[in-house]
């Protein structure tokens, strides 16, 4: 009887998992990296105009063992191989790369299937230390077509020796691939067959990957894998639908950067401190790159127990959890065993750890700056995160994905279930040894729903209701309160008395600012339309051959008095409270017209002097007789008007303490009612009341202590000498600007930080990188084109040896010299820098022949990054404009960098160089601020203006002139 063999369809070759999205797919080839003994696993998206690009293209890269090309035959296109996770063969020491053994992470086939995911065109390029470089070609589209068996499909492989020969390997590659559309049965799907061949056409390899990328990893020393997707995923291509302005801001709130973001972010533990690996997500256009995974911003294991509160432990094989919790400054042992029959769990020990803060920031014991800092990471990437052997598994961590019911239960009481991902951070930590029954969906996106998983949910359930009601729940009035209950009333208490006082009277003072700027609004309007008329009469009278001297004589003393009156409407910022930007605007548009008043009163004052000219020596006496008894009366009135209002507020303080004598006397005879004698007492009662009458007395002399101590200290600290609301307003003034930059505070402060401590090795570092470019100089003399890169790397490096300087003065830097830099060389830098930003955003950037020929006599290396700095905030606003220009121009000594874009609101023209202060989505705030600090010490000052003399283009205007 005949045998028959089945056949296996190619499409096999993908197996029967489905791929979520794109952070898993990206997720499992890293893993395949980090089974590889890779450091370093990184992607990186070319957008279209990078270079000579026509489409955008998805690298994916890691620097581990890589593959031979048996390794390729046997392994990688071979249909049903086994897991690497069972059966594991040890790796020598030389095929580990010198490393430490790591569990493995991956499964055998999930990788053909992510990297099928990301797009359907596929280069791979992989090699082995020492080895040579094996290339693969793949269009997975062609396994869409479901006639097509294993026997129909060739998957070309071959070796690139050269840099020369890439792009033919390549071709040949492409070429004997374009076989599997001939061959096999193609008749159900010709258009599939149309569209690969279509796209194989169009299909080259890019320059600069040969070139820059291609030349170093064909070196004998280099190994691992990289693998290059043309035709890309929609996933990826939203990335590419914008430049870096859009993605590093994501002003939109473009839900799919954001997923992928926090998805990405904390792929490594970084709860323990322990990194194995670095892992780096690229967007590449053609004004430099920019990694979108936010890892400076992610948890660190300090977060979870700095919190409000906190917990550590571990749970052992039997499901009993040990460990302990703090709740605010108090920590306990605690100790959960679950409601399940005696004996081991399915799922196996692990270990967890999290950190959970108060909703409300006066709940909490932190500072407000050190609770914005938290709120701000929970916000990205609040969660509860699960690392198997300190790899991630998604999606657990992710806030849509409730596997514990957090939200769930909080939708029923909130009080009474505590938890929820957007206040607590943390992980559990398993193992694939210790925790085998934990397996992961086909697809990659999280567990499989088996009896280990169930029990896992179901116990950590139970153990986080337990620990909510046990330690943080609201509780009633009349029930005996948790540990939370016990400490957060006091807590709140404290945080919320200091501010309820400067509350109050930040809300009198706004309200009294907000109606004396709508009242001399008004009386301000009326003065300068009386000034006006008084100025044409004066005018009119001056122009006269004989001026009546009692007419001018009427008119200046009139004139005067508007004068006096003005100075009564000048309006103060007030300095104890924070004024909305709307209310700021108002406030200086008023300031705006105060001034233009005084602009009129100084025409007023020239036409006085020229009138003074024509009058007789005895007519001016007179005048300055009637005019030194005229201001001798104003300071006196001025003084009496100031005594008047203290005046005033004494009664108001005098009636208001007479009204708590008779309160407090009042309360006093009221609480000791049932104390006084009847003369029936023994002498023992009589004890007991003279006890009774001291507590009383205590607690009443204790109120009024609180209420009038701290205030009569600060009324006996007052002095004329001493604007205590302009020292209380400081103070605010800079809580409110550290409040709202904390963040990148605390950003700089670990540079910092990190800095001090490889002070050593940035030294090293600095001269070597000095050696080396030293080095390239001799290359610049016959090639242009190298020169200036030369020049643009030279600068930049000094750039940061200046930056670097600032945060450290007292590291060694390389020796520099002044030279003349001429306005015109700015300005081709900057055309140079910026070409093709200025292209894409069809930007034009005009200089006059005044800045060309302007000469600057000092570093490089500080004033370029000056302009650069101001230009390239440019770019940002001049987006929503129809008209984009940039001029600069030299007048009066004033350098005038003015653009075409949004203004700068006149509340922010001195705020925007204040460290940190920035209104550019994801920007840092530090730019201008360290522009105007290297301008400082070249003697040079910078300023931002409205003046509408200067700023002609209407936009922001910035202005540089000599100290």
């Amino acid at each position: 009887m005949p045998s028959f063999r089945a056949k296996a369809r190619a499409v096999d070759l993908l197996g029967k998992g489905q791929i979520a999205d794109l952070p898993t797919a990206i997720c499992e080839l890293w893993k395949n990296g980090y089974d590889a003994y890779a450091d370093n696993l990184s992607c990186d998206i070319y957008l279209k105009g990078y270079k000579d690009l026509n489409s955008p293209i998805f690298i994916l890269s890691d620097d581990g063992t890589g593959m031979s090309r048996k390794d390729i035959e046997d392994r990688w296109v071979v249909l049903g191989t086994d897991s690497r996770v069972r059966g594991v063969e040890l790796l020598t020491d030389e095929e580990r790369l010198g490393k430490a053994p790591r569990t493995p992470m991956g499964e055998k086939g999930i990788g053909r299937l992510s990297v099928a995911y990301l797009g359907p065109i596929m280069l791979m390029l992989t090699k082995k230390k020492s080895g040579s470089c094996s290339a693969i070609f793949m269009d997975w589209r062609i396994l869409e077509n479901y006639n097509l068996y294993l026997d129909d499909v060739n998957i070309p492989l071959k070796e690139i020796q050269s840099v020369n020969t890439a792009k033919e390997v390549f071709n040949n590659l492409l070429n004997e691939f374009r076989q599997n559309l001939e061959s096999g049965n193609w008749d159900e799907h010709k258009p599939l067959n149309q569209e690969i061949a279509e796209d194989l056409d169009k299909l080259k390899l890019p320059e600069f990957f040969i070139e820059e990328m291609l030349s170093d990893f064909l070196r004998n020393n280099t190994h691992g894998t990289i693998f290059i997707v043309f035709s890309l995923h929609e996933q990826l291509l939203e990335l590419t639908q914008g430049d870096r302005i859009e993605l590093r801001g994501n002003p939109r709130g473009d839900t799919s950067i954001d997923y992928l973001r926090s998805s990405l972010s904390g792929i490594n533990n970084a709860f323990n401190d322990e990194r194995l690996f670095e892992t780096n997500f690229w967007i590449h256009d053609s004004s430099g790159k920019y990694d979108l995974i936010d890892k400076q911003n992610f948890f660190t294991r300090d977060d979870v127990f700095n919190a409000d509160h906190c917990l550590s432990g571990s749970f052992n094989e039997e499901g009993l959890f040990t460990g302990e919790f703090k709740v605010f400054n108090q920590t306990i042992k605690h100790s959960f065993r679950p409601r399940r029959p005696p004996g081991n769990t399915s799922y196996g020990p692990f270990k967890i750890e999290f950190g959970y803060m108060e909703g409300d920031p006066k709940s909490s014991i932190l500072s407000r700056e050190q609770y914005d800092i938290v709120k701000s990471k929970l916000n990205r990437f609040g969660g509860l995160y699960t690392y198997r052997d300190n790899f991630r598994v998604l999606p657990y961590g992710r806030s849509e994905n409730d596997w514990l019911k957090f939200e769930e239960r909080r939708s029923l009481s909130a009080g009474y279930y505590a938890f929820s991902h957007r206040r607590m951070f943390g992980y559990i930590e398993i193992s694939r040894e210790e925790n085998s029954g934990l397996k992961d969906k086909a697809g990659r996106e999280g567990f499989i729903v088996n009896q280990a998983y169930r029990e896992l949910q179901r116990d950590l359930i139970d153990f986080f209701i337990d620990l909510s009601t046990k330690y943080l729940r609201t509780t009633p009035s009349d029930d005996t309160p948790t540990l939370r209950g016990e400490q957060v009333e006091a807590i709140r208490q404290r945080n919320e008395r200091v501010l309820k006082a400067e509350k109050n009277k930040s809300k009198r003072t706004k309200t009294r600012f907000k109606k004396e700027l709508r009242e001399n609004s008004e009386k301000l309007d009326l003065k300068i339309s009386e000034i006006n008329e008084l100025l044409d009469k004066l005018n009119s009278e001056n122009e006269n051959s004989t001026v009546n001297y009692n007419e001018v004589n009427h008119l200046i003393t009139q004139i005067e008095n508007c004068k006096n009156e003005l100075k009564d409407l000048k309006l103060i910022k007030p300095k104890r409270t924070e004024l909305t930007d709307s209310q700021q605007n108002k406030y200086y548009a008023y300031r705006e017209k105060y001034d233009e008043s005084f602009e009129i009163i100084a025409i007023c004052d020239n036409l006085i002097s020229d009138t003074h000219e024509k009058l007789t020596r005895e007519n001016l006496e007179e005048e300055f007789e009637k005019r030194y008894q005229e201001f001798s009366t104003d300071i006196e009135t001025t003084v009496k008007q100031y005594k008047s209002r203290m005046k005033n507020v004494m009664e108001d303080l005098d009636g208001l303490v007479k009204d708590d004598i008779r309160q407090f006397k009042n309360k006093y005879a009221e609480n000791t009612g049932n104390i006084v004698l009847t003369g029936w007492e023994d002498k023992n009662e009589v004890k007991e009341r003279i006890e009774l009458l001291e507590k009383v007395h205590d607690a009443l002399r204790e109120e009024i202590e609180e209420k009038y101590d701290s205030f009569v200290r600060h009324v006996e600290g007052l002095s004329f000498d001493i604007d205590d609301d302009l020292l209380v307003g400081w103070y605010k003034e800079q809580y409110e600007k550290i409040d709202k930059k904390v963040e990148a505070m605390h950003e700089i402060a670990q540079l910092g930080m990190a800095i001090e401590i490889i002070d050593h090795q940035f030294n090293v570092l600095y001269s070597e990188m000095s050696a080396a470019i030293g080095f390239f100089k001799t290359f610049t003399q016959d090639n242009p084109k190298v020169e200036y890169y030369y020049k643009q790397l030279r600068q930049s490096f000094e750039h940061l040896e200046t930056n670097h300087q600032l945060l450290t003065p007292l590291y060694r830097t390389m020796r520099r010299s002044k030279t003349e830099i001429k306005g015109s060389e700015i300005k081709e830098y900057l055309e140079k820098f910026f070409d093709r930003r200025f292209e894409r955003h069809r930007i034009e950037l005009i200089t006059d022949n005044s800045f060309d020929e302007y000469v600057f006599y000092t570093y490089e290396s500080v004033i370029k990054p000056v302009f650069i700095n101001i230009i390239n905030n440019a770019l940002y606003w001049l987006i929503s404009s129809s008209e984009r220009k940039i001029s600069i121009t030299y007048e009066d000594n004033k350098i005038l960098i003015m653009n075409s874009g949004e203004k700068i609101e006149p509340a922010d023209l001195e705020s925007i160089f204040t460290l940190f202060f920035t209104k550019k989505p994801g920007g840092r705030g530090i730019g201008l601020h360290l522009a105007k600090t290297n301008l400082h010490t070249i003697g040079y000052e910078i300023f931002a203006t409205n003046d509408k003399k200067l700023n002609r283009l209407n936009g922001a205007c910035f202005v540089i002139k000599p100290i």
